[in-house]
């Protein structure tokens, strides 16, 4: 995962570490960035399967130097290696899309958020819902394979609105889509306005069989994909798998027990790195205890559920013993199935993956 804070405009709904695209020095952005990378490229396995660039904006960077910057992993790198990047819209043009495509990037994430103008406008967005589209579009052209954001929970947002903007970003060309309830602090000016829960849970049903109908796959609580389109690189996380991070704030594992992230301003980053140093603000070894609970809750939102014999083996604790009555109950209730020694949630049920987790644990 490599973490490219700049943005043109940043979302006030935003928590990410992210930083004014009119304030950035992209040469020497980049040069601490190339000198994190060759530290740590003996890490790396080979082949490589996926190359993530997140934000930020990571398409407000110079496409010349993320060519270079990706031709430092060209030796791990094979055809099959998934290299995505976030965008917006207000970045997608002929001229970058090639330049990404000819750099290597084969899958673009793009920050659609709503196909509805005063929605967008309410959020913070500066695109339109037609250049969205336009974008989507033009970039499939090149590139295949393209995920697009959408966000539901908005205040004022009629329920099947979702849905529909789902069903017109796949005819678009999105093969991938990501729906993300809408979650803010209380502070918020707009928390007040939001809906409830359960209408929420409504709109993300109405998306998922909107999708459904052309083929895409609802394989975890927030994501839905085409075959063969699901992010390999989310896919890692949810599976609890190593992965290596790099820039500003950017966020590592090792996939068993030791957890860092890098200091969350992106100038002393730079500094660090131009002084010989290391970005590393933190580091944190993991207890059995906080194991088990990243593994039951990642496992609980992904169509393929919580492996049980492997959670047994691995913390020598029988769940299913343990809570067979609770088991039971969720299959009463149609949350989820139990087969091949596997809990998966049904659609309701991952919509109630959090509080499912919470009483197994």
């Amino acid at each position: 995962y490599v973490h490219l804070p700049f943005c043109e405009v940043i979302c006030h709904y935003c928590d990410f570490y992210t930083a004014r695209a009119k304030d950035a020095r992209h040469e020497e952005f980049f040069e601490a960035l190339n000198l994190e990378a060759q530290q740590n490229l003996p890490k790396l396995s080979q082949p490589l399967d996926a190359l993530y660039f997140g934000g930020g904006t990571p398409s407000v960077s110079p496409p010349h130097l993320l060519h270079a910057f990706i031709d430092l992993f060209r030796p791990h790198l094979t055809p099959d290696t998934e290299i995505t990047m976030e965008a917006n819209p207000a970045n997608i043009n002929p001229e970058n899309v090639k330049a990404w495509k000819a750099a290597g990037i084969n899958r673009i994430s793009l920050g659609v958020q709503s196909l509805d103008n005063p929605t967008l406008k309410r959020l913070g967005r500066v695109h339109s819902a037609e250049s969205a589209l336009e974008s989507i579009r033009l970039i499939a052209s090149e590139i295949k394979n393209v995920s697009a954001d959408l966000i539901y929970g908005v205040p004022e947002q009629d329920k099947e609105i979702p849905a529909i903007h789902a069903k017109a970003l796949a005819e678009a060309g999105a093969t991938h889509v990501s729906a993300y309830h809408l979650t803010i602090p209380a502070s918020h000016f707009l928390h007040r306005r939001l809906p409830d829960d359960a209408y929420a849970w409504d709109q993300i049903e109405l998306v998922a069989e909107a999708l459904a109908q052309r083929g895409f796959r609802h394989y975890e609580v927030s994501n839905f994909g085409l075959p063969g389109k699901e992010s390999r690189n989310n896919g890692n996380y949810w599976r609890g798998g190593p992965y290596l991070a790099l820039g500003p704030s950017a966020h590592g594992f090792d996939g068993d027990r030791t957890r860092w992230k890098n200091v969350a301003d992106w100038e002393a980053y730079v500094r660090r790195l131009k002084n010989g140093g290391s970005p590393l603000d933190e580091t944190e070894i993991l207890t059995d205890d906080q194991r088990k609970i990243e593994v039951v809750f990642t496992s609980l939102r992904t169509l393929e559920g919580l492996d049980l014999t492997a959670f047994r083996a691995r913390f020598r604790e029988d769940l299913q013993s343990r809570h067979a009555a609770f088991f039971a109950k969720l299959e009463e209730e149609k949350l989820a199935s139990l087969s091949n020694e596997k809990l998966v949630l049904s659609f309701r049920g991952r919509m109630l993956a959090d509080e499912i987790a919470a009483k197994l644990l």
